[in-house]
């Protein structure tokens, strides 16, 4: 089991069940306080309901960009967050962060538990990385470290001309994204220090190499799957950084700028002159109206993020285990990989699933609003509807995970290396499994989930008035868009709701 299906397991048992004490120490289960058909139901009807009301009080498309914002750099603290010494600050401290990561895994202590690689890997960059981009703002763009440090070493300033193919978009960063999933979930040495250390150096010639193909800021948009991840779920978040001098923008090297502007993108926000600056404060999700759809590899990146992330979830579910303990025996031996083969399959398959059915629904979406022959058009025009529900999943999946094995950092920091070191007198600290109740972790999961659903509602029915002129076209195409937001709802519950288990089939 990996060190975060463990956590997971161990929040979600917390919440649900009934008899026995928990195998991972978390203490008794508890039973959820109503039955949980009546939870599902009542979450599919709250956005069934939301889809209504949208659909009686939106009655034009909101234009490009036309959403209240305040610019906070007309406070004080506002220009002190964009200062430039606070930028390079941050990013000495993620380049700091980086090498210990490295220094940690290579030469401490090859227990998990008592390494600091690990936590700092899964927990501290990889889910709250993300909840700082879809709850702050895009905070990945300014700190990055592999960015920083090819800027430092970058021989002149990057050209303004386009290295890449168009056919390229960003299927590198789909590419990299799947196989770094694959890491995640699957890949046995995945919560192995060294092995992390080696992954974190071969990430950096990765990145590398990308910087010098396309250049720094095209790899950033379009080849490395981190800045994309973090990217795409800041589009949720409720701060932006915007130039407001197109010019600026015409000569930025990744070709930045959008219907709505130049947003988050930070070598254009560093050129540009403190009067063409705002550092915005906006409401959540309107980063999704800015009247444009995304290319059919970004299609592919949110679908995989989206499908990953349920997969996730999927796998700590006793329909999972069934699934596992059939395939592990209808396999050959593999030379014990079988279930290596297994999850390889169930996390392709899951990710071929999304694909389809989005496929399906928006070919639907496409007939039922008077445009049969634009279903691609459509599903790019509505797949970053699908952010708030990713986010929303994070929340739900996540959370508990974070608030427990978070708590690791304190005595790491102590004793990054497990060699005994109690450098700032936290290494005794013992995490407190208790922090997360169960009433807490329950509803704060149904609350994001059905919240998410319904702003995915909201933002596609805007994306279905610009999409289709009317508002009769834009309710009908809604139709199935509602459908397969409804069923989501449904199987995202089902899976939070489910003990979480892990089978072990006997033999090799």
């Amino acid at each position: 089991m990996s060190p975060r299906r463990a956590a997971v397991a161990a929040g979600v048992a917390i919440l649900l069940g009934a008899a026995p004490a928990w195998a991972h120490g978390f203490g008794q289960r508890y039973d959820l306080p109503v039955p949980l058909w009546l939870w599902v139901a009542g979450a599919a009807a709250a956005v069934a309901l939301s889809f209504v009301v949208t659909g009686l009080v939106s009655t034009a498309p909101p234009g490009p960009a036309r959403y209240p914002t305040v610019n906070l750099l007309r406070w004080r603290l506002g220009r002190a967050l964009v200062h430039p010494w606070l930028w390079h600050l941050a990013r000495a401290l993620a380049i700091a962060a980086l090498l210990l990561v490295v220094i940690a895994g290579a030469l401490g202590s090859q227990n998990p538990n008592r390494n600091l690689a690990p936590t700092a890997v899964w927990v501290l960059w990889w889910v709250g990385v993300a909840y700082l981009s879809a709850l702050v703002g895009d905070v990945w763009a300014i700190v990055n470290p592999w960015a920083a440090l090819f800027a430092a070493t970058e021989p002149a300033p990057e050209a303004g001309n386009d290295r890449a193919p168009a056919w390229l978009g960003a299927w590198p960063a789909v590419v990299l994204f799947l196989a770094f999933a694959w890491i995640e979930l699957v890949w046995p040495g995945r919560a192995e220090p060294a092995q992390l250390a080696l992954l974190t150096l071969g990430y950096t010639l990765v990145a590398g190499a990308g910087m010098v193909a396309l250049g720094r800021s095209r790899w950033l948009r379009r080849g490395d799957p981190f800045a994309v991840a973090f990217s795409t779920l800041a589009r949720f978040a409720p701060t932006e950084l915007r130039v407001r001098d197109r010019a600026i923008c015409a000569t930025c090297p990744a070709r930045c700028a959008s219907e709505a502007g130049c947003v988050n993108c930070v070598a254009c926000f560093t050129r540009a002159p403190d009067e063409a600056r705002a550092l915005n404060l906006r409401p959540f999700g309107a980063g999704l109206l800015d009247g444009g759809g995304v290319s059919t590899s970004m299609v592919a990146f949110v679908l995989v993020l989206l499908s990953s992330v349920t997969f996730d979830g999927f796998t700590a579910t006793p329909a999972w285990a069934t699934i596992e303990s059939a395939a592990y025996a209808a396999l050959p031996p593999l030379g014990g990989q079988r279930l290596a083969v297994i999850g390889t399959l169930g996390l392709l398959g899951f990710a071929l699933l999304f694909a389809l059915l989005y496929a399906a629904f928006a070919r639907w979406m496409a007939r039922a609003g008077g445009q049969p022959a634009s279903g691609t058009a459509v599903a790019r025009a509505f797949v970053v509807s699908l952010i708030p529900i990713a986010v929303a999943y994070h929340l739900a999946h996540y959370l508990t995970y974070l608030l427990v094995q978070g708590q690791r950092i304190i005595p790491l920091a102590s004793d990054p290396l497990g060699l005994g070191w109690d450098l700032l007198g936290t290494a005794g600290y013992v995490p407190d499994i208790g922090i997360v109740g169960a009433r807490f972790a329950w509803y704060t999961a149904v609350i994001a989930i059905v919240s998410g659903h319904i702003a995915a509602v909201f933002v596609a029915h805007a994306i279905a008035l610009r999409q289709f002129g009317s508002r009769q076209r834009a309710l009908r195409s809604q139709y199935a868009m509602l459908l397969l937001m409804v069923g989501y709802t449904v199987a995202s519950l089902w899976i939070i709701a489910q003990p979480i288990v892990e089978s072990s089939p006997a033999g090799s």
